[in-house]
């Protein structure tokens, strides 16, 4: 542990809010589940029977991309966290039919989703033009290049629900900023249904959901030198009712001390959690609420017949000379 220096101590403060054990509420950021590792556990998650959101997207995509291609006007997509890209291939191929060439740029922090999404489009057509770009949401975002044709950024799946409201704001107010006046931005949002339903999502049978939770112990031992054991942890994903969230934990089954840099620790007792992720489901008026807050406005809206999952397309109520 001592040849940790004394800014990447600084940098494990920063990213790790659970360093004091005085903390009641002890959590790792949600961006550690999404290594390379975790990135492909994701991709099997997303196969389960319980985990409905993929394939309901899916549908919504299946019935409803010459409409949303329609609409947006676009040339152009740009896809913020693609995983394997595997939903947005029905977009893709609706918008070659209709366009006869596409841009599409993947932009994900994991470079083994990256790969992954140019694995599952690269044999598509000849003119549909790839390009991957590396990077992390929160920091690179605005550094991206803008483009002279119409753009429509894709960010699918309810990833939007990992972030509590302020992020949520500030991560659509960034990309509100670098849209363009004819830009369009296509979001996906897991609706508020029977909590059962969503329960079973994030803890399938196969178990596939805790080792992709408990990867994330894997990933922070890796970049900090720190001696997590995974065994010594079980995978706990409960529905907070009043947050109208499911918060995924990793609950201690053992009193167990992690070492930190500087003569630190970490002194966790049997039953004691770490938040990893939380998944916000949402109504009509918390997601009207979010989007003016972030200063976009609905310029459609697509979803299932059982109302589960709902896709908005979205404008920038930003000017371009206000940038």
């Amino acid at each position: 542990m001592s040849d940790i220096n004394k800014n990447q101590y600084s940098k494990i403060s920063e990213d790790i809010d659970f360093l004091s054990s005085s903390l009641k509420k002890k959590s790792i950021p949600t961006k550690y589940l999404y290594d390379d590792i975790g990135s492909k556990l994701f991709e099997d998650i997303c196969g389960t029977d319980e985990y409905y959101l993929t394939r309901t997207e899916k549908k919504i995509l299946d019935k409803y991309s010459s409409d949303i291609l329609n609409i947006a006007n676009t040339k152009e997509f740009f896809e913020l966290g693609s995983g394997s890209s595997k939903k947005t291939k029905v977009l893709i191929l609706a918008a070659l039919k209709k366009l006869g060439r596409l841009k599409y740029i993947s932009f994900d922090i994991s470079n083994k989703a990256l790969n992954m999404s140019f694995s599952e489009l690269k044999n598509i057509s000849d003119n549909l033009d790839i390009d991957l770009i590396q990077g992390d949401f929160f920091n690179d975002l605005q550094n991206i290049n803008k483009s002279n044709n119409n753009r429509m950024y894709l960010f699918l799946g309810s990833t939007i629900g990992n972030f509590n409201n302020n992020l949520a704001v500030k991560f659509l107010s960034n990309i509100s900023k670098v849209m363009r006046n004819n830009d369009r931005l296509l979001i996906g949002i897991d609706m508020i249904k029977d909590k059962e339903v969503i329960k079973l999502a994030y803890n399938d049978k196969e178990g596939i959901t805790e080792k992709f939770n408990k990867n994330i112990l894997n990933v922070i031992n890796k970049k900090y030198n720190l001696n997590f054991n995974k065994d010594n942890f079980v995978h706990d994903a409960i529905f907070n009712e009043n947050q109208h969230q499911i918060e995924m934990y990793l609950k201690s089954k053992t009193n167990q001390l992690i070492l930190l840099p500087n003569n630190e620790h970490i002194y966790l007792n049997e039953g004691d959690k770490i938040l990893t992720e939380i998944s916000r489901k949402f109504s009509d008026s918390t997601i009207k609420e979010l989007f003016e807050k972030s200063y976009l406005k609905i310029v459609e809206t697509f979803s299932d017949e059982n109302n589960y999952f709902s896709m908005y397309l979205l404008e920038t109520k930003y000017t371009d000379n206000l940038l």
